[in-house]
């Protein structure tokens, strides 16, 4: 399935895995890289407003995270592990001084990955998570065997195709993550529901519904790293104290009042891409 948006494309090798990735602009651009989130159907198909407004003037690359989209889907047991250091594959394999944009709970992870040393000009985050309630200890000390049972048998690709259905994911789109329902077109509730379903698709949405790969943020690496965050204050399934604790870290907050910045305000978006790139 080629789902980035339309461009050059290529692939970033990860061990033994290709994660693949579409880029547009002029190669002299700065350089920036998109992170999609992670949850039933996700894949660089969640950058395609955004992608042209950037790629005027910047060299943007668009990625399918490992398990996700056009990128290899091996039946891994994903872990914090797996992810961090994919990401931070990707923005080294992306060339020097990129500018990071990430999104919902890869931007923990891209924030991680910056404090703990990975090279980035600028971090942008999208209504990251982390910096809710601690679940990293609780989580890793749970036993994780309802989801070895999904992961391993059909009992898993059968609760997928329900996440995937065309109804589940117009209701979530309409009732909790668009402010304005009407955005949501059949368009996007066809490509989601044929990523979500694509084979081998099912391992790392399985490690995200069973709370495998939720995080920490810790608030001294955001005081460290001084991240730039648009938090979408319409959105309807997350903690909106945890703006204000991002904030209270030391990350620049821009509120938007949209539920998806990237599909309903990507050209405010993408001016707070630019002042990052200008700087």
């Amino acid at each position: 399935m080629s789902s980035a948006p339309d461009g050059r494309r290529g692939m970033t090798s990860f061990g033994p895995f290709d994660i693949r990735w579409s880029e547009q602009g002029p190669a002299d651009g700065a350089r920036v890289v998109l992170l999609h989130g992670i949850y039933a159907g996700a894949h660089a198909y969640e950058w395609r407003e955004l992608v042209p407004l950037l790629a005027d003037t910047a060299l943007v690359r668009v990625p399918d995270l490992l398990g996700a989209g056009a990128s290899d889907r091996p039946p891994l047991a994903y872990t914090p592990r797996i992810l961090h250091d994919e990401i931070a594959t990707i923005v080294a394999d992306a060339g020097a001084a990129v500018h990071v944009v990430a999104s919902s709970l890869t931007g923990a992870y891209a924030l991680r990955a910056a404090a703990q040393g990975v090279p980035m000009a600028s971090l942008t985050l999208v209504t990251p998570t982390g910096m809710g309630s601690p679940r990293e200890a609780a989580r890793a000390a749970r036993g994780h065997r309802l989801f070895d049972a999904f992961r391993a048998t059909p009992l898993g690709d059968a609760f997928v195709h329900v996440l995937t259905s065309g109804p589940s994911v117009t209701w979530f789109q309409r009732h909790r993550t668009y402010r304005a329902p009407d955005v949501l077109t059949r368009e996007e509730v066809t490509t989601t529901r044929r990523a979500g379903r694509l084979p081998g698709a099912k391992y790392l949405q399985l490690a995200f519904v069973f709370d495998r790969l939720s995080i920490d943020v810790a608030p001294d690496d955001v005081a460290a790293v001084r991240p730039t965050v648009v938090w979408a204050t319409g959105q309807r399934f997350v903690d909106e104290a945890e703006c204000d604790r991002w904030r209270d870290a030391g990350a620049t907050v821009i509120e938007l009042p949209s539920g998806l910045p990237q599909v309903e305000e990507p050209a405010r978006l993408a001016d707070v891409v630019h002042r990052q790139l200008d700087r």
